[in-house]
C-alpha cells in the first residue's frame, strides 16, 4: 500500500493512509459517495450485513477506510456518509473505525494502481465504470486479500483478517471484475459483464482460520 499518500478526511484535515496501519487489519475500499448502484450496495452489506455479523469492535479489531474516486466528493459527503455507516453498523462507539476519505485525482489514482484498481469516468452516463469489491491489507499495509464482487461472507472477512494478522500476502490474482454500472442503462461496450477470469484460493475451513484470528487477538489483547 502507498501509505505515504496524502489524503483530506471528514472534517477537511489532511492526512496519511499510513495513519490508519496500526495494530489492526485494515478493510480498504475506492468507491464514490453519489454512485447509484454498486458501491452503496458494496458498504451496505459490508457493514450492515457481514461486519454486524462479527464479534469484532472497529477501531480495535479493523479500520475500515473508504476512498472516493470521485473528485468531485468533499469532506461534508465523506462525513455524511460516515454518519450514516456508523448509524448501520451496531457497535459502540463504531465510528471510532470508519473513515470515508478524499483526496487529489493523482493520489487516489496512485492508490488505485498500486493495488490493482481499475477505473475509467464514462461520461456520457455521469458514472464510473469500477470494480466491485474490496481489499483487507495488514497493518504494515502489504494486502492480504482481494474480495470481489458486491457481498463478502462472515467467513471471507474472517480468513482476510487472520491473513493479515499473521502477515500474508495473496498472491497475485487475476480476479473477476463486476462492473459497477446505473441499473437499468445499456452501457454499450461496458455490458461484458466478466473482463478477466479469476483464482479461487481455499486456505483453511472456516472454524480453523477464526481459532487462528481469535487466538491472535486473546495475545494482542490479552
Amino acid at each position: 500500500m502507498p501509505v505515504d499518500k496524502t489524503l483530506v478526511d471528514e472534517a477537511g484535515r489532511t492526512i496519511r493512509l499510513g495513519t490508519y496501519f496500526t495494530k489492526s487489519p485494515v478493510i480498504l475500499v475506492l468507491e464514490y459517495l453519489h454512485c447509484t448502484s454498486l458501491c452503496g450496495v458494496t458498504l451496505d452489506n459490508l457493514v450492515g450485513d457481514t461486519l454486524n455479523r462479527l464479534p469484532f469492535q472497529p477501531g480495535r479489531d479493523y479500520q475500515l477506510v473508504a476512498i472516493s474516486i470521485d473528485p468531485r466528493d468533499q469532506p461534508r459527503d465523506a462525513a455524511a456518509a460516515a454518519a450514516k455507516y456508523a448509524a448501520l453498523l451496531d457497535r459502540p462507539a463504531g465510528r471510532a473505525g470508519l473513515h470515508f476519505l478524499t483526496g487529489s485525482p493523482a493520489a487516489v489514482r496512485d492508490i488505485a494502481d498500486t493495488i490493482g484498481f481499475p477505473y475509467h469516468y464514462e461520461p456520457l452516463l455521469d458514472a464510473y465504470i469500477h470494480p466491485a469489491g474490496f481489499v483487507v491489507a495488514a497493518p504494515d499495509g502489504v494486502i492480504s486479500r482481494y474480495i470481489e464482487g458486491a457481498a463478502a461472507s462472515p467467513r471471507e472477512l474472517i480468513a482476510a483478517f487472520a491473513d493479515a494478522q499473521q502477515d500474508k500476502s495473496q498472491g497475485p490474482l487475476t480476479r473477476l471484475l463486476v462492473l459497477c454500472h446505473i441499473q437499468g442503462t445499456p452501457l454499450g461496450r461496458w455490458t461484458v459483464p466478466v473482463v478477466a477470469t479469476f483464482t479461487v484460493a481455499n486456505i483453511a475451513a472456516a472454524l480453523t482460520v477464526l481459532a487462528i484470528f481469535v487466538a491472535i487477538r486473546r495475545g494482542r489483547y490479552g
